[in-house]
């Protein structure tokens, strides 16, 4: 799950309805003709469980310059600061840096599965 970390910024909230597949808290998402979708490479992030065809889903639009955190689904043992990596479209951090889209600025307790990470998309 992703949460929003630090930002200068009021919640950037939308809402869109959802698709046939229910989507839960804090999952990156898109928007593709006007339903949300999971993806490893999101717009925005579910700030609310959404039931499967639910209307007036609210989402979060991602920024660049705000500070996102999610767990590690994978060891990281080789990741630094500033390494990006790739995310699962459940909200977690991999340890996969080709063609990265997480940028990670800071490690929260260690490397090992679960633990969390701050960064930014990029």
């Amino acid at each position: 799950m992703i949460k929003l970390y630090r930002s200068k910024y009021e919640y950037d909230a939308v809402s869109f309805d959802n698709g046939e597949t229910a989507i839960g808290l804090g999952i990156p998402v898109v928007a593709t003709a006007g339903k949300l979708a999971a993806s490893a490479t999101p717009e925005y992030i579910t700030l609310q469980p959404c039931l499967a065809n639910e209307k007036d889903c609210i989402v979060h639009r991602i920024n660049k310059d705000e500070l996102y955190s999610m767990p590690l689904s994978a060891a990281g043992t080789s990741l630094d600061v500033g390494s990006a990596v790739t995310i699962t479209t459940d909200g977690e951090a991999t340890a996969t840096t080709t063609a990265g889209n997480f940028k990670i600025e800071e490690f929260l307790g260690g490397k090992a599965i679960g633990d969390i990470v701050v960064g930014r998309f990029i």
